[in-house]
């Protein structure tokens, strides 16, 4: 009995010292490819597919020698079945253990570009910028894909695959949206605005206030809701650049006179929708405004200071003491 038992226990000792060697092979032995030589190769695994179909796709694109190997080898591990679909990017050979690990823990490989988008950039921004950067990105399909999220496309540095589409960007500024502002979930459902007011007036704040304090853009806030809520015009000036399409460094008389219903001097209330995106900082500050003195007007001046008033009067006299064209 003891004979047998050891003669088991050496056979097991065999196929594991055997198994583990093999895995050494797999994973250490540089894959040849064939001669050609497969590098900077995309290879796409349709959804579903089975580990004969993936192996028979390999080979083709050259990135593995033989599939019948590969399934051999995904049989003795048992992960034939562990097959992850999606796009694959191979820049240069692999050993066949590196290739199926790979195809099976999703591994892709793409190659990505870091993009940062600005506080208070509007999305017809983004799409030019966007649209610069990506291949598969289009402008104006940017623009009517994004069709209503305005404010709602975060303004952060992204590192994004390259071959990323429209559609799948703005998912990715959308969920960044959805995650930056979950701490504040409990702050806006208690809010006596709106999640679409309190976006729109944040994207005021940012563009009125721009690279100001923290501080700075909650006494902003507290300016403009005030305003608001006891139904003055809000005559914000960011609105013009949002509403022409374009970075306007000085608003005119004669843009004052545009008929359109995000001019702020023309219409009370709050505009449409937002005139850009905001940042967290902004959207802290709208959810938490600051007003004590009751102001109803900022202006900043040459020195990039605000300077606040409760009247008319003070605030033309803050003009002529601040600011110089």
């Amino acid at each position: 009995m003891k004979k047998i038992i050891g003669i088991v226990a050496i056979a097991c000792l065999v196929l594991v010292g055997g198994g583990i060697a093999f895995a050494f092979y797999l994973y250490q032995l540089p894959q040849m490819a064939p001669s050609t030589g497969a590098t900077d190769v995309y290879v796409e695994i349709p959804q579903g597919s089975s580990a004969t179909t993936v192996a028979t796709i390999l080979e083709e694109q050259e990135i593995i020698r033989s599939a019948d190997f590969m399934l051999l080898s995904m049989r003795m591990f048992g992960n034939d079945n562990a097959i992850k679909s999606g796009t694959y990017f191979f820049d240069s050979p692999q050993s066949l253990g590196e290739v199926i690990e790979r195809v099976t823990t999703s591994d892709y490989q793409l190659p990505s570009r870091t993009i940062t988008l600005f506080e208070g950039e509007a999305n017809f921004e983004y799409a030019e910028r966007l649209g610069a950067a990506f291949p598969y990105v289009y402008a104006d399909e940017f623009t009517r894909e994004a069709a209503g999220m305005e404010g709602y496309l975060f303004p952060d540095t992204y590192t994004i695959p390259e071959r990323a589409t429209t559609v799948e960007v703005i998912e990715i500024l959308r969920d960044n949206f959805d995650a930056r502002i979950e701490p504040l979930e409990e702050q806006i459902a208690a809010s006596p605005y709106s999640l679409d007011d309190i976006i729109t007036m944040a994207s005021l704040v940012e563009t009125e206030a721009g690279n100001a304090s923290y501080e700075t853009k909650q006494r902003v806030a507290g300016v403009l809701w005030r305003r608001y809520d006891i139904g003055m015009l809000l005559q914000a000036d960011a609105v013009f650049s949002y509403i022409y399409q374009e970075h306007l460094p000085r608003v005119l008389y004669e843009h004052l006179e545009v008929n359109s219903p995000y001019n702020l001097y023309k219409y009370t209330g709050l505009p449409p929708g937002p005139i850009g995106n905001p940042g967290i900082d902004s959207i802290r500050a709208t959810l938490n405004p600051v007003n004590p003195e009751n102001y109803l007007y900022y202006l900043t001046g040459n020195d990039g200071k605000f300077y606040y008033s409760r009247t008319l009067s003070g605030h033309e006299q803050n003009r002529r003491n601040y600011l110089r064209y």
